[in-house]
């Protein structure tokens, strides 16, 4: 399959519609239209109904939109590698949460850097759904997770525990009432995880839902520093927050330990992966 069929498929998607569709990709509107029918040729199915309203995916079309950006993913990691051989012998992508990013991958980096030269390194983040995707389809090499797949295929390991506290602003006036009674206002909710979710439900039942959830946790720690509010965070990215005195640790509240995985494809032959992990392990061990 062509890539460009591809990307013309998901900048439809996107737009709505073959005409800004055709805009983007800077050609005609009937060129659009004849890589559809193109794809849908080999496909052997329709991928869009097109009415007024613009283009919707039919069941065929939902279906394929993983595998397109697989596709387009995959071939713009062999194109990285071709075009760096001549200066790199390898290439490698490590995924991870975007939490993950100070307590490890921005220790790792460097550290890779400097004992790998001869390798070319992409840091990527995203959901762990996504990471898992690309893990196993060969597009991520190296992922960092707050819960475990449990795949065919994908090696995992505890690599470390991290801690999450409970804080706040500290010059926020210390409201009277438990821990309990903060967490049905002003709680800002981050997604750390099957595992935290898990144990931060056993400590705070009920189907209370959070007015405020953030995907990236170093946001929610910025949100309270500058408006206030409650929230869940590794001890690992707030540390130097608390001991400035811009946050303060609720202390009767609850600890929460949650487990942070290191998954590689069993089957990478790569030969720098082994040092690779021990890197992340060795940094890992001093958190």
């Amino acid at each position: 399959m062509d890539v460009t069929l591809a990307k013309t498929f998901l900048t439809i998607i996107d737009a709505g519609n073959f005409r800004i569709a055709s805009e983007r990709l800077h050609v005609t509107q009937s060129t659009v239209s004849a890589r559809v029918k193109s794809l849908e040729d080999q496909l052997g199915k329709s991928l869009f109904i097109r009415n007024k309203s613009g283009a919707t995916l039919t069941p065929a079309g939902r279906n394929f939109q993983e595998y397109a950006l697989s596709f387009i993913q995959l071939w713009e990691k062999a194109l990285t590698k071709v075009a760096s051989e001549d200066s790199y012998q390898d290439h490698i992508s490590i995924g991870a949460r975007p939490g993950l990013w100070e307590p490890i991958v921005m220790a790792w980096l460097p550290w890779a850097k400097e004992n790998f030269p001869q390798l070319a390194f992409k840091a990527e983040f995203g959901i762990a759904d996504d990471l898992i995707r690309k893990l196993e389809e060969g597009i991520v090499d190296i992922a960092l997770l707050l819960s475990a797949p449990s795949i065919p295929g994908i090696t995992v390991e505890q690599l470390y525990l991290e801690k999450f506290l409970l804080v706040t602003k500290a010059t926020d006036v210390p409201e009277s009432g438990s821990f309990t009674d903060f967490m049905e206002k002003n709680y800002i909710d981050v997604d750390w995880g099957r595992e935290f979710r898990e144990s931060k439900d056993h400590y705070f039942p009920g189907p209370a839902v959070p007015q405020l959830s953030v995907s990236i946790g170093i946001y929610g720690v910025k949100y309270i520093l500058e408006y206030g509010g409650y929230g869940y965070f590794p001890n690992s990215m707030i540390s130097k927050y608390i001991e400035s005195g811009e946050l303060r640790v609720l202390e009767d509240a609850p600890q929460i330990t949650q487990p942070i995985y290191l998954a590689h494809c069993r089957d990478d032959h790569d030969q720098y992966i082994p040092s690779l992990l021990a890197g992340f392990r060795e940094i890992a061990a001093k958190i």
